[in-house]
């Protein structure tokens, strides 16, 4: 993740098959981490992130599944895990092998996610953030612009309406 993140906090939690690396000030608290894999992570405790609680191809994909890109992934030189499995959107330099068009979809009264090689600029060009997937606020309740911090949910933002054609996972709550 050349030239990405660095910028920003972000806390390591490693053993010997996996590197996790957690970005908290773009995390939108979707809960996607806790919903797919709760024994790894779990916000009650301390560590928050157990990587002896999964295997380690388990815990990829669940970060695979990160909306906002802040869990990402690497494997130390000592992991066992097949490489080309580890190398989905949340792998540490997913972003510096694609070269494919940018996807932005809007969440049913949510953010907007991005995905793809992006760089963020504030109003005076200067880069913020870049990386390979992004949740950005569309309500501007959030305490982190441009990033998505869940404001919308807990303040009852509700903009869209709902069809029957809004698939299940735009249903749920990012």
């Amino acid at each position: 993740m050349s030239d990405s993140v660095k910028d920003i906090q972000m806390k390591e939690y490693r053993n010997e098959q996996l590197v996790v690396y957690w970005y908290p000030k773009i995390c939108s608290h979707s809960a996607k981490c806790l919903k797919l894999s709760p024994k790894v992570f779990d916000m009650e405790r301390r560590p928050w992130i157990e990587l002896e609680a999964a295997t380690p191809e388990e815990i990829v994909r669940t970060i695979d599944h990160c909306p906002s890109g802040a869990l990402k992934y690497s494997l130390p030189p000592s992991s066992n895990v097949d490489p080309d499995m580890a190398k989905g959107v949340g792998w540490l330099n997913y972003q510096q092998n694609q070269t494919v068009a940018v996807k932005i979809r809007v969440v049913a009264n949510g953010p907007l996610l991005v995905e793809g090689p992006i760089i963020i600029e504030d109003v005076d060009g200067q880069k913020l953030k870049q990386g390979s997937r992004f949740a950005l606020c569309r309500c501007g309740l959030t305490s982190d612009r441009p990033f998505c911090n869940n404001n919308h949910s807990r303040q009852g933002w509700q903009v869209d309406r709902k069809s029957n054609s809004t698939s299940d996972s735009d249903k749920q709550n990012v």
